[in-house]
């Protein structure tokens, strides 16, 4: 009898990460931190020296961690299940989410909360 390959389903921290708002907010947010860094040497050295101190704690938790996270598999794949049908939920009652992050995006959405207060 040959064995079916089950596609697992993508983790909704993976899914959330992947939405085009998300992901391109977060490129535009990661290159303004960048840009900044490049202009400014002092606020550089200590921004490198707390994102090597965030590396190293997370490094320390993920290895703590694991043991519990590899207990709890099962609860946290029910736990996704959930999450995703959540999200699919909101994504369509907000289908921004779907939308690329831009400079008329960020001004539209202003424009609404002010017009809303």
């Amino acid at each position: 009898m040959a064995s079916v390959a089950v596609d697992p389903q993508p983790s909704v921290v993976t899914r959330v990460a992947n939405l085009p708002l998300v992901s391109s907010t977060y490129d535009l947010m990661s290159s303004a931190y960048v840009s900044t860094k490049d202009q400014y040497p002092y606020l550089k050295s200590v921004c490198e020296m707390a994102e090597k101190g965030v590396k190293t704690i997370t490094s320390v938790a993920m290895t703590s961690a694991l043991p519990i996270i590899q207990k709890l598999e099962p609860q946290i794949a029910v736990a996704n299940t959930y999450a995703c049908k959540g999200l699919d939920r909101i994504e369509e009652s907000l289908p921004i989410l779907n939308q690329w992050a831009n400079t008329d995006l960020f001004s539209q959405l202003e424009l609404d909360v002010c017009l809303k207060e």
